[in-house]
């Protein structure tokens, strides 16, 4: 017997024919046909899928947390409440205002500004000394003076000085001399301090020096260590001299030529002068004290010369303290009242 093998199949499938060579006894010629079919199974390696997830989180500052924090720290803060109690202990007077911790007797208070409301005068003023800004109201009687058909108060002359000062390109300051004495019956007013005029002292002042210059010149006054010059603009045989009036006779006159040590002291003299015609709307008057409201003077200590034709003294400036303007007011007390 013999077993051909004839044709493949491709496409992954194998025919085989199987064929059979009869014998000669056989009467006729089979054939059979054998179909295998053949399958290949290609298996895929496993594929391994990575999945990266990326999770984000996110931190949230609340916001309940922060206002939380800020208001538990402003109210940890020094509150209305807190200057209440520290007030209630460490009660504040004008006295301290005033005159801190020093021993001065009065203290020269710059005005900032002055207003005249119902009978009373406010003044803003500031203490050199302490730096503090207050609110002083007193009676405007104590502040006002009037003679001979004028008539002017505290609020008329702080504008009419600061109207000079802008003119002139110059720097006057009026100054509030409060005293000491009594000053502790000050009381507490709407915003500022009211005083009462009939018991405490004042000077009004206004100078082109400091607060320390005025001062000084009323303790020289006060200790009769200096002479008081009012100031005239009347002529002067003599340089450097002015034609002044003393209220205490000097070798028998009231009438006092004053020679001053030099022309810039007696041209500072002439410009006080000046300044109250300002003030008192007389421009041409020679002798502005003579309305009894404002004075120029000079604070100095003096040499006696002897008289002049009999009809003055004459004094040279031994020591020349101060030239400043007094403001003569019609009710209350003075610090220094003899010029």
């Amino acid at each position: 017997m013999y077993f051909g093998l004839s044709g493949i199949s491709k496409e992954g499938s194998k025919q085989y024919t199987d064929t059979q060579t009869p014998y000669t006894s056989t009467p006729e010629p089979k054939t059979k046909t054998t179909t295998i079919t053949e399958t290949t199974t290609y298996t895929q390696p496993p594929v391994t899928k990575t999945v990266t997830e990326t999770e984000t989180v996110t931190k949230t500052v609340t916001k309940t947390k922060t206002v939380t924090e800020t208001k538990t720290e402003t109210l940890t803060k020094p509150s209305s409440t807190t200057t209440t109690t520290t007030t209630a202990q460490h009660p504040i007077t004008l006295e301290e205002i005033v005159f801190g911790n020093s021993n001065l007797k009065f203290m020269p208070l710059e005005v900032l500004d002055a207003k005249i409301v119902d009978n009373y005068a406010r003044l803003k003023v500031r203490s050199p000394h302490t730096k503090k800004i207050e609110e002083i109201e007193i009676l405007d009687k104590y502040v006002s003076g009037r003679n001979k058909g004028i008539s002017i108060n505290i609020e008329d002359i702080v504008s009419k000085v600061k109207e000079y000062n802008l003119g002139n390109g110059i720097k006057y300051t009026v100054y509030f001399v409060l005293g000491r004495a009594n000053i502790n019956k000050a009381i507490r007013h709407n915003s500022g301090w009211a005083l009462d005029g009939s018991i405490t002292y004042h000077n009004i002042i206004i100078s082109d020096g400091s607060w320390e210059d005025v001062y000084n010149a009323l303790e020289s006054v006060i200790n009769n260590k200096a002479s008081v010059l009012i100031l005239t603009l009347y002529k002067c045989t003599y340089p450097k001299c002015l034609v002044t009036w003393s209220n205490q006779p000097i070798n028998d006159h009231n009438r006092v030529m004053a020679i001053y040590q030099n022309e810039q002291q007696a041209n500072k003299a002439k410009k006080a002068v000046k300044l109250v015609n300002y003030v008192l709307g007389t421009p041409d008057e020679k002798n502005p004290s003579d309305y009894g409201i404002l004075h120029a003077v000079t604070v100095a200590k003096l040499n006696n010369k002897g008289t002049y034709e009999d009809r003055a003294a004459l004094v040279t400036i031994k020591e020349h303290i101060g030239t400043h303007i007094v403001f003569i007011h019609q009710e209350g007390n003075y610090i220094v009242s003899n010029w």
